[in-house]
């Protein structure tokens, strides 16, 4: 006869309201969707969306940019990651080369792609000012962006270390 493990009662409406204040996962997806919502209206214009712009500044910076080094400098799953770049492609905004080998093909903005990251780089800085002047200046941003960085790197450092991986300090 095996043991049954001891029901645990569900949390009562104080619990579930001091998890939901408290949960910093549900906290930043609110706000990612309050601030994505906001990039998105200012893009809309060009055609992209603000997860779409930061994709196509990546391969524009890059020298070389593949699928791979994409994935690590956005942080984002390869399946993720494969689909807007399909999107992308099928508006005519990247080409992605040939893979020779073991070297992943490379991804390249069209014309048009660089046409549209320039336009959305113009809408970009007008909402990122939108969002400066609402949040109180650039210090105000600033510090936001270091502590979301130092989250980042602790929730990294926190994941690759429960999958069994050594991480470098």
């Amino acid at each position: 006869m095996s043991k049954k493990a001891p029901q645990q009662s569900t949390p009562d409406r104080d619990e579930c309201l001091a998890m939901a204040r408290l949960c910093l996962s549900a906290s930043l997806r609110r706000t990612e969707r309050l601030v994505t919502r906001h990039y998105d209206e200012h893009l809309q214009p060009v055609g992209i969306t603000a997860v779409q712009l930061p994709m196509l500044a990546s391969i524009a910076a890059q020298e070389e940019s593949t699928l791979r080094l994409l994935t690590q400098t956005l942080e984002l799953e390869r399946s993720t990651l494969s689909r807007n770049l399909a999107l992308l492609r099928k508006h005519g905004l990247i080409e992605l080369g040939p893979s020779s080998g073991p070297k992943p093909g490379v991804i390249t903005l069209t014309r048009k792609g660089r046409t549209t990251l320039r336009r959305g780089h113009q809408q970009w800085l007008k909402a990122h000012a939108a969002l400066l002047e609402a949040l109180g200046g650039e210090s105000a941003v600033r510090d936001g962006l270091q502590f979301l960085k130092g989250l980042r790197r602790t929730a990294r450092q926190k994941v690759t270390r429960s999958r069994g991986h050594e991480v470098a300090k």
